[in-house]
């Protein structure tokens, strides 16, 4: 991992279109992804390393968590060469790849609350030791709050609610959790917890999907979305005449060496 890497994000056109003419992309909630027991998982595996009151207090603490804010997820792959996500993302390989600078995806403003993450898909047991380590002082916090709450859950969430920031922290660690059957993604996803009454939804397929947006340029910067998102692979079965619409956005970073097509021979 390197904070020159480019990340990218499989779309359709219409999703390409969306981006860049919005300079926005969504972040669904992450109970509505791919495997909804993820996360389920993640959280049971924690819970088990503490007993007595951390164990009661953490459980208190990710139960009032889950519902009151949403953890939502933009997903990008460390490839632009996974015919697997061309299939699924990218429009049957009909639409696009566009790549995110690593270290601007998050934006500017570094909150808390908005975190970029790798996935991990094996030794899933490991890992959750670590995080027990790596945010011991999180843990710290959150018992400090029960403790000031004089053990009262109300009053606990409500300190939460004031300083998300330990939550949010361990919230995105076991957001990386993914299933091995999806490793082939390479998965890296931007985690952004909002309150849920800042929710949006859409219906996707039958199903309402709550999502956020998440600009990638700031306001006044709209000139310069090529430093943001310095390539765009299009699929193997795009139209090639996408290539030369993309003229019409200005971004003159797009140049010869930030466009491409990925031709694997799929048609």
């Amino acid at each position: 991992m390197t904070q020159d890497e480019i990340l990218y994000h499989y779309t359709s056109i219409a999703g390409l279109n969306g981006i860049i003419n919005s300079r926005n992309v969504w972040a669904s909630d992450c109970r509505f992804l791919n495997d909804r027991r993820e996360l389920v998982h993640a959280i049971e595996l924690f819970l088990c390393r503490f007993k007595g009151d951390r164990h009661k207090i953490l459980s208190l603490a990710l139960h009032w968590y889950s519902f009151s804010q949403a953890h939502c997820v933009f997903s990008l792959s460390q490839s632009p060469k996974v015919l697997s996500q061309w299939r699924a993302y990218g429009d049957d390989g009909r639409g696009a790849a566009i790549g995110f600078a690593r270290r601007f995806i998050a934006g500017n403003k570094a909150l808390p609350t908005r975190r970029l993450v790798d996935c991990v898909y094996h030794n899933h047991e490991s890992f959750i030791d670590s995080v027990t380590k790596t945010n011991e002082k999180d843990i710290e916090a959150l018992a400090a709050m029960y403790v000031e709450a004089g053990g009262a859950v109300n009053s606990f969430w409500e300190l939460i609610g004031h300083n998300p920031e330990p939550l949010a922290r361990i919230y995105a660690e076991l957001l990386r959790v993914k299933n091995p059957a999806f490793e082939e993604e390479q998965e890296v996803r931007l985690v952004l917890s909002i309150p849920t009454r800042k929710v949006q939804t859409r219906v996707t397929n039958g199903l309402i999907i709550p999502y956020v947006e998440h600009s990638v340029v700031d306001r006044g910067d709209d000139d310069y979305l090529w430093c943001v998102a310095p390539e765009i692979w299009f699929g193997p079965k795009c139209d090639d005449r996408n290539i030369e619409a993309l003229r019409a956005f200005n971004q003159f970073g797009w140049g010869i060496k930030g466009v491409h097509q990925y031709d694997c021979g799929y048609t």
